[in-house]
């Protein structure tokens, strides 16, 4: 938002000066009149990040570098598990797997029923990246974004953004790209070089293998867990690929596991404490065909009705007084749904700023909402009995509702008979 407001400020500097000199022509003015506007009225760059937490993933392979201890993280970049650099403040606990920057492993530019992703776009206001006629899957009772909105109506801003066709969406690599883009973009899309990885780089092709100590056996049930670092909505799959096999989408998408649905799904926050909760799943309409997905059960929370793509006639989000650097939500309408994992407490502005921050400067949390760093998203997994015994990659896909982005990570680990 800040990066807007002063490209905005600096055309209408451009532009009273050369009235005010009569240096401009007629054309040259209507197109500076029209950079403003459309400086003001982009929706705001948003950071949406996420990373496996269980087993430990490649992607997470530089949380052992000094910079990222407590969910520090490198100066001028994005952390994982703090609201800042130092790591003062906060406490990853169980979610410290995700130190590092297995948060910043992602694909952009991705609407369903596409062949490939642009690399750069992350609000497509109801508008398909490719023009493709595959319509959204989705059924809404599992919808995370915008549940208001009239199927495929003009509000409908975000119907074809991967979650709306679970699967059905392309990805840039199967493990994600460093920083999701080949440049340092908006939306957090940066990527702090080191020496296992930098921007650009693609997870199947640069991450060392890295072992988790995780050993399953072939029939049985498994934990598997991830966490939010910023909230998009949307709803996420664990699959397989072999370790010999190139770790490709189509590699994954042949083995995808079930959830199992005998034991309930659950928060397990960082000092450990755990909260359960009947999940929500979809199957309808989804890729792979008969595979099964999960709805992400973490709310988002808006900070307005403007900011992320939204659709122009949505006014219930209300933003409260200056707050630092940015307003506080101060509605429940702020928060796309109730969670099933919890209540966020009472009164009209139940949020707080994430660990690590003093104001909330974009990043807002509750008990069970918002851009939730303080607790593991956990599930189990049936891996299948045929499955022969061997090396694997766990591979965790997260499809987004709120933006056309895909996060990805992937995990070694070891199946046994």
């Amino acid at each position: 938002q800040q990066q807007l407001v002063a490209k905005a400020a600096l055309c209408s500097l451009l532009l009273l000066r050369s009235v005010c000199l009569g240096k401009m022509a007629p054309t040259e003015l209507v197109v500076l009149i029209a950079l403003v506007v459309a400086c003001v009225h982009l929706p705001a760059a948003v950071h949406g990040h996420g990373a496996m937490v269980i087993p430990p993933s490649r992607n997470a392979v530089d949380r052992v570098l000094p910079e990222y201890q407590n969910g520090g993280f490198a100066q001028g970049y994005y952390g994982c598990n703090c609201g800042n650099q130092s790591g003062v403040g906060c406490n990853p606990g169980t979610r410290s797997n995700m130190n590092g920057q297995p948060c910043l492993w992602f694909s952009q530019g991705c609407t369903i029923g596409c062949e490939t992703c642009d690399n750069h776009t992350q609000h497509t206001m109801g508008k398909s990246l490719c023009n493709s006629t595959m319509e959204p899957t989705l059924p809404k009772s599992a919808w995370t974004m915008n549940i208001w909105a009239v199927p495929g109506s003009s509000n409908d801003t975000y119907r074809y953004h991967p979650w709306r066709a679970p699967g059905h969406a392309p990805v840039v690599d199967a493990c994600g790209m460093a920083g999701g883009a080949h440049q340092r973009g908006g939306g957090a899309a940066v990527f702090a070089a080191n020496k296992f990885a930098a921007q650009g780089d693609l997870g199947s092709k640069a991450l060392p293998k890295s072992p988790s100590g995780a050993t399953w056996r072939a029939g049985t049930s498994v934990e598997v867990a991830w966490g939010i670092r910023a909230n998009h909505g949307g709803g996420y799959q664990y699959r397989l690929c072999p370790a010999s096999s190139p770790l490709t989408e189509e590699c994954f998408q042949a083995h995808p596991l079930p959830f199992d649905r005998n034991v309930q799904q659950s928060l397990r926050y960082t000092n450990g404490t755990q909260v359960f909760f009947d999940g929500t799943y979809v199957s309808q309409g989804v890729r792979p065909a008969g595979s099964t997905w999960a709805r992400n059960p973490v709310p988002r929370i808006d900070f307005d009705s403007k900011s992320s793509g939204q659709p122009i006639g949505w006014d219930a989000c209300v933003p409260g007084p200056k707050a630092h650097d940015t307003t506080y939500p101060t509605t429940l309408a702020c928060r796309q749904f109730k969670s099933p994992a919890c209540d966020d407490g009472p009164g009209p502005h139940p949020w707080h700023p994430i660990p690590g921050k003093s104001f909330p400067t974009g990043d807002v949390e509750g008990n069970c909402s918002g851009d939730f760093i303080s607790a593991s998203i956990v599930d189990h997994v049936v891996i299948p009995r045929d499955t022969p015994a061997g090396e694997y990659v766990l591979g965790w896909r997260w499809d987004c509702e709120e933006t056309a982005q895909i996060w990805s990570s992937c995990g070694d680990i070891t199946i046994v008979a």
